[in-house]
């Protein structure tokens, strides 16, 4: 019996049929275009057990795992080393960051209830600009190796996935993966950027990838086993 809601995803370049469960309960299933609605559900329903488990785990996360109150003595991650967040007045409001700490500047005056909005603002725009830097950097690394160079390289908040490669030739990053350690983030430019020589899955992008990435399937299970803690 299906007892919860899931989103379909249709595509043309599909040809087998997949469900995720993602940190915030949202069950997608990615489909092939031309498959019935009768075939889909039927497998949904052949993977309602594995997906009601999938969910309490998620539930259980989200308990131990508290929200964040961007206070002085949170810990945050970059290119996987932790650091402690240190949230101080400065003239120029910023953020700065050391061997041990992430130090985010609010200009002094600021209203104590605007505080935590404007700390993970300030968070955020120095994790973009990061990330925009390093994977621009990473991403024309890997294209002299894979032999294919993207039409765009964009990065910005995704929550269904870490990235995409658009049938027009550009690829897309979520900005969190900075925070992951840097052969994780390695891991997911090259899977993208060979998405550009092969628009599947197939066996021929695989070896594709592990040409590139030998350890792939490691790094691929850190990202699931992980990645939700990657978050602000």
């Amino acid at each position: 019996m299906i007892d919860f809601e899931c989103r379909i995803r249709r595509s043309p370049r599909r040809k087998t049929l997949s469900i995720c469960v993602y940190p915030d309960n949202m069950v997608v299933v990615a489909a092939p275009e031309k498959l019935s609605q009768r075939e889909i559900m039927s497998f949904v329903e052949d993977k309602s057990e594995w997906v009601r488990k999938r969910m309490s785990l998620n539930l259980e996360k989200q308990k131990k795992y508290a929200p964040r109150r961007y206070v002085t003595g949170e810990r945050l991650f970059c290119l996987g080393k932790e650091h402690c967040l240190v949230v101080e007045e400065g003239a120029l409001a910023g953020v700065v960051l050391n061997s041990e700490n992430i130090i985010v500047r609010i200009r002094p005056g600021t209203p104590v209830e605007l505080l935590e909005q404007m700390v993970r603002r300030q968070l955020s725009l120095w994790y973009v600009r990061l990330a925009v830097k390093k994977i621009e950097e990473r991403v024309r690394h890997f294209t002299r190796a894979i032999g294919a160079t993207p039409r765009s390289v964009r990065i910005k908040a995704i929550k269904s996935r870490w990235g995409s490669c658009s049938s027009g030739g550009g690829v897309n990053f979520a900005w969190q993966i900075i925070m992951a350690p840097e052969p994780i983030l390695d891991y997911l430019v090259v899977h993208e950027l060979c998405h550009l020589i092969h628009h599947n899955h197939s066996a021929e992008y695989w070896d594709l990838v592990q040409s590139i990435i030998p350890d792939y399937r490691e790094r691929r299970k850190w990202l699931r086993e992980n990645g939700d803690y990657l978050t602000m």
